[in-house]
């Protein structure tokens, strides 16, 4: 079924911001901003593309003037009024086409299949209610009729996307593959027992496996590839090895398939959901090894990324505040696809959790994960109130929850209303900050007061907020350097001289003490964090 008209088209302008600012950024509105949009067009050095009315142009490789006079000539002549290109977008002499700039370091293929995803889905949920996946069912059966046994379409997570007629020939894992709208999870590890999808992805052919029990058929899978990627399997339960013939039509069907992936949300709801909850299985250390390897994210190092917004309850609204949360994680989602597939998102209570890996052979993981956390907060408008705590690497899946732990206690310190400066820091830069919330926290659950000894002596005799207490604050912060610490409470160094004599004399302490020294430090910095958060409430 199909519908005519502009009204199952996209425009550019929600194409855009459907995407948002992570990936694409609109910087140029010609007079084709308020037009639909119905299919791109990739256009490659030396490869021109067949343009029209109503495409989005691939720029890719454009990164001139003159090439990217030479390609605006082009697509006026042909109609085309939406051009996609890498930043930084050369100048252009002609107003008249869209220009969107594309995140430099995201790769041409996930653009295409990011955006023509989108003008699908628009004009699919004009068209029959969302997710009813009709071409892929349909796709199905044309394999089950080609090959003579029932198949199911599986996206590369595993959860099943479509599946044949002719299911009540088939066996019970089968049934229980459709029941449950994805591959069992002991399936799965015995699948992986097997090294069944390490054969798959390693070929391009039909791979036969034979049955593994008695009441149980034989299988002959296909992996659907978009280029080089892997995007499903499309699984048929056999008695036997296929004939040559039906080998031949299983194999021209899997393109046809890998296009029908691309075109639709391959990340179903179910799947997305899925992956989350085996990613915070990770993060909270309950998962084992082989759940965690359904993640793909190597053996290599791997770093947590945790990210809220700067001191909770800003909006007055639980409900705006979760809302805001979830516009975050959904942006982030389709920066980390773009420039970093090889990373997992958790939307947790209050934060998003982001494990981000590299290869066992990258040295820098932890200054690679600072600069993505930079990079997406610098590009997307919505984040500015946001702060990104960088925890790792680990080494191994099982020092993740540690690592996470690790970057939760960051962020609790970096979200304090004490806490200035940049809003990515690792767990490193905010040990101190850490240690004394911790400090706080402990000596709030015993019940001991905010200051004794030389200290209390201080407030007995001047109040809670006198200035030999500020004197004493300043000297400690500089490390005993009295004019330095003169400096910063703007009085001369003889005046600063004459205070640290004063305290002496009142509180009784002793400056050659270092104990005595770290106690009335730490108990002055413990009350700065405890007033900084009475301020703020």
């Amino acid at each position: 079924m199909r519908e005519s008209g502009a009204r199952r088209q996209l425009p550019v302008r929600q194409l855009v911001d459907n995407i948002g600012p992570a990936l694409l950024r609109l910087v140029q509105e010609g007079a084709g901003s308020g037009g639909p949009l119905t299919d791109i067009a990739i256009h490659a050095p030396g490869s021109p593309a067949q343009l029209g009315p109503g495409c989005v142009v691939l720029g890719v490789g454009v990164t001139t003037e003159a090439e990217l006079r030479e390609l605006t000539a082009a697509m006026r002549q042909a109609g085309a009024e939406v051009l996609a290109v890498k930043a930084p977008v050369p100048p252009s002499a002609d107003d008249k086409p869209v220009i969107i700039e594309v995140n430099r370091d995201a790769s041409w293929m996930h653009v295409a299949t990011t955006v023509r995803e989108q003008l699908l889905e628009y004009a699919r949920t004009r068209v029959r209610p969302a997710g009813s996946g009709a071409e892929l069912f349909a796709l199905a059966n044309a394999v089950y009729e080609a090959v003579g046994a029932p198949v199911t379409i599986e996206d590369r997570f595993s959860a099943l996307v479509a599946w044949s007629e002719g299911q009540d020939r088939t066996d019970s894992e089968r049934i229980e593959t459709i029941l449950g709208r994805a591959v069992h999870q002991r399936t799965l590890a015995e699948q992986r027992e097997r090294q069944e999808f390490e054969r798959l992805q390693a070929s391009t052919e039909p791979v036969y496996m034979e049955a593994t029990g008695a009441d149980q058929l034989a299988r002959v899978a296909i992996a659907a590839r978009a280029g080089s990627d892997v995007v499903g399997y499309i699984w048929a339960a056999v008695t036997g090895p296929l004939d040559e013939a039906a080998t031949a039509r299983l194999r021209e069907f899997a393109p046809v398939v890998a296009l029908q992936l691309v075109g639709l949300r391959t990340e179903t709801s179910y799947a997305r959901r899925q992956r989350g909850e085996l990613a915070a299985a990770v993060l909270g250390g309950a998962a084992d090894p082989l759940e965690a390897s359904r993640l793909q994210l190597g053996s290599g190092p791997v770093c947590v990324l945790a990210a809220a917004p700067r001191p909770a309850g800003s909006t007055g609204s639980d409900a705006l505040d979760a809302a805001g949360l979830r516009r975050f994680a959904d942006t982030l989602e389709y920066f980390l696809a773009a420039v970093h597939p090889r990373s997992a998102l958790v939307t947790g209570t209050g934060a998003v959790y982001v494990l981000a890996a590299w290869p066992p052979e990258h040295a820098t993981a932890l200054e690679s994960a600072i600069a993505l956390a930079r990079d997406f907060l610098a590009r997307t408008p919505l984040a500015g109130d946001y702060v990104v705590a960088v925890g790792g690497p680990a080494e191994s899946m099982s020092r993740i929850a540690g690592v996470r732990a690790q970057a939760d206690a960051a962020l609790r310190a970096l979200r304090h209303p004490s806490v200035h400066g940049p809003a990515v820091r690792t767990v490193e830069d905010m040990a101190l900050a850490v240690l004394l919330l911790h400090l706080a926290d402990a000596t709030e659950a015993l019940g001991l007061p905010d200051a004794g000894g030389a200290l209390l002596r201080l407030r007995q005799e001047e109040g809670q907020d006198g200035p030999l207490a500020a004197t004493l604050a300043a000297y400690l912060a500089a490390a005993g350097a009295t004019d330095t610490a003169a400096e910063a409470l703007h009085i001369h160094p003889n005046t600063m001289r004459y205070r640290l004599r004063r305290i002496r004399e009142v509180s009784g302490l002793d400056f050659a003490d270092a104990d005595a020294m770290l106690l009335a430090h730490l108990q002055l910095r413990v009350r700065e964090l405890r007033t900084g958060a009475q301020a703020s409430g």
